[in-house]
C-alpha cells in the first residue's frame, strides 16, 4: 500500500478515477498494522477496480479531522471523491471484501 503524503490527499484520493481505499493509521497501533496487512491481500486482487492508500492521521490530523476520524484503524471507501462507506475497527479480510464486492456493483 502507498504511504500517502498529506499533500497528496486531494490528488491522489479526491481526483482519482478509481474507487479509493483509504487507511487512516498512525505508527503505533498494532489494530492498524494487521489491517494492513487484510488489505495488502485484497489490493493483490482488487488493483483494477480500487487504489488501496494508507495516510498517517498522526501526520494528518486536518484530514482526519475532516472526516471525523475518531478511531484508529479506520477505513473510508472514496468514490469520485465523495465517502461511500466507512469501516472502524479491525475487521476481517472476509468482511472487508464483503464490502468491496458490494460496492463494486453500483454504478
Amino acid at each position: 500500500m502507498k504511504q500517502l503524503k498529506c499533500s497528496e490527499f486531494e490528488q491522489q484520493v479526491v481526483c482519482n478515477e478509481k474507487k479509493v481505499v483509504l487507511l487512516f493509521t498512525n505508527d503505533w497501533s498494532g489494530s492498524a498494522i494487521i489491517l494492513e496487512g487484510a488489505l495488502s491481500a485484497l489490493q493483490k486482487k482488487w488493483s483494477q477496480s480500487y487504489r488501496f492508500i494508507k495516510i498517517s492521521n498522526d501526520d494528518c490530523m486536518e484530514i482526519g479531522g475532516k472526516y471525523n476520524i475518531q478511531n484508529i484503524p479506520t477505513i473510508l471507501i472514496f468514490d469520485k471523491g465523495k465517502v461511500i462507506d466507512k469501516i472502524g475497527g479491525v475487521q476481517s479480510k472476509h468482511t472487508i471484501e464483503n464490502v468491496l464486492e458490494k460496492l463494486n456493483k453500483m454504478p
